[in-house]
């Protein structure tokens, strides 16, 4: 197999590894929690440090990886560091163990386990989607089209894990949830062992630094949109199984309705170079904004009546499907190649470490004391602000969508 041809298939099988982890563990871990015997506040917290290890995680990661550092070789450290910390979050919650007997019995110090269990957990898998998306970009050259035909291999990987736990959890109970993310992870472990080898990129200079950069009001309105689109996103992430779960739906039937939503974002993925070509990467994203505000108000109001549920899933297609390339694409675009992983590393730690983390305080603080469906009207208003502080962003001299890079005007690859 050509070097370049191997590489590939080897980030495709990164993708798919690591988004199989998230489709077990994402939609199912607050129900994990749950059926151990942690309280709704209790759940709030610790879905929250995923997003707080987002904040410090990625740019050490991203810092590693622009320093020089190789970035197969940091992917095979943080995926056995995380396939580590899975075992002892299994082994946390299992009461088969004098161990896992003893914290059973003090659910003050089982928290103060899981806490630091799952803040190792996190940290290590934070450094997979810098170096990851920043791999796969070079890879394709920039080409918006042909890095969505690599990143569609995850959302693969996230209907396998998603579709494929729920039968099994409710035939045989969420207790052994974090076993199976375990072996998920070893199987992660395995796929950056196999990864080729690629050279670092050439330690040239920025002619902007990213501090300059940030002091463009552009970059600054991209990323307080990024904040609010991520908070708006918590509580989805961390409630919406409940969410569906309180309305009387199956582990398997919510497995399906996350499902739905990436079977959509699949074939966005596979088809987005033609809405690249024609519409630009910013426009694209303030328009996933708009739809995000929409879809979350329309969970909020639907009940859990199914259609509007399944309304509310295909919507996913935008919300995280285009927003998704769109962000990507900016983030190469603004920055240079030698602050490339430091730039995806800054979008992590903003969007999904300040702004998830916040969101997921604040959505689970509405659940408790408002109700459940406050907490995705919550949602759909940050969505809206988000998108009015992309709203008068336009790419210097280019309100068609182009967008420029230190002293160049290009296209937006698709």
């Amino acid at each position: 197999m050509p070097r370049a041809a191997g590489h590939a298939a080897g980030i495709r099988g990164l993708y798919f590894a690591y988004f199989a982890y998230v489709g077990l563990f994402s939609p199912y871990l607050s129900l994990y929690l749950a059926g151990i015997g942690m309280t709704i506040a209790q759940i709030g917290l610790l879905m929250a440090v995923p997003q707080v290890l987002r904040i410090v995680g990625p740019p050490f990661w991203g810092w590693l990886a622009d320093r020089g550092g190789s970035g197969a070789g940091l992917l095979r450290i943080s995926s056995a560091l995380a396939c580590a910390s899975a075992l002892a979050l299994a082994l946390s919650g299992w009461t088969g163990w004098p161990g896992g007997a003893a914290l059973a019995a003090a659910p003050g110090l089982r928290f103060g386990v899981l806490f630091a269990v799952l803040a190792a957990l996190f940290f290590s898998t934070a450094a997979q989607m810098p170096i990851a998306e920043t791999m796969a970009m070079r890879a394709v050259g920039g080409d918006t089209g042909r890095y969505g035909r690599l990143r569609v291999w995850g959302s693969v990987g996230f209907i396998v894990g998603v579709v494929g736990i729920g039968p099994v959890l409710d035939r045989h109970g969420v207790s052994g949830l974090p076993w199976w993310v375990a072996g998920l992870l070893a199987l992660l472990t395995l796929v950056a062992l196999r990864l080729p080898a690629v050279a670092a990129a050439p330690r040239a200079r920025a002619s902007v630094s990213i501090g300059q950069r940030l002091a463009e009001p552009r970059v600054r309105a991209f990323f307080l949109s990024a904040f609010l689109m991520l908070f708006a996103h918590a509580a989805l992430y961390a409630f919406f199984s409940l969410y569906l779960a309180a309305r009387g739906y199956s582990k398997t039937a919510i497995g399906l309705v996350w499902a739905l939503g990436v079977l959509a974002e699949i074939a966005v993925f596979w088809l987005q170079r033609g809405l690249f070509r024609r519409f630009g990467a910013l426009p694209l994203l303030r328009a996933s904004l708009a739809v995000a505000a929409l879809r979350f108000l329309l969970i909020s109001a639907s009940a859990g009546w199914l259609p509007a549920i399944l309304l509310a899933q295909l919507a996913h297609a935008v919300t995280f499907g285009i927003h998704h390339s769109a962000t990507i694409a900016t983030l190469q675009e603004w920055f240079e190649p030698p602050q490339h992983a430091r730039a995806q590393a800054l979008y992590v730690m903003v969007g999904y470490g300040l702004g998830g983390s916040t969101g997921v305080l604040v959505a689970s603080w509405v659940w408790t004391a408002v109700s459940p469906d406050a907490t995705f009207v919550v949602a759909g208003l940050a969505a809206g602000l988000g998108w009015l502080a992309l709203r008068r962003v336009v790419p210097s001299g280019a309100p068609d969508g182009r967008v420029r890079n230190g002293d160049r005007t290009e296209e937006t690859p698709g």
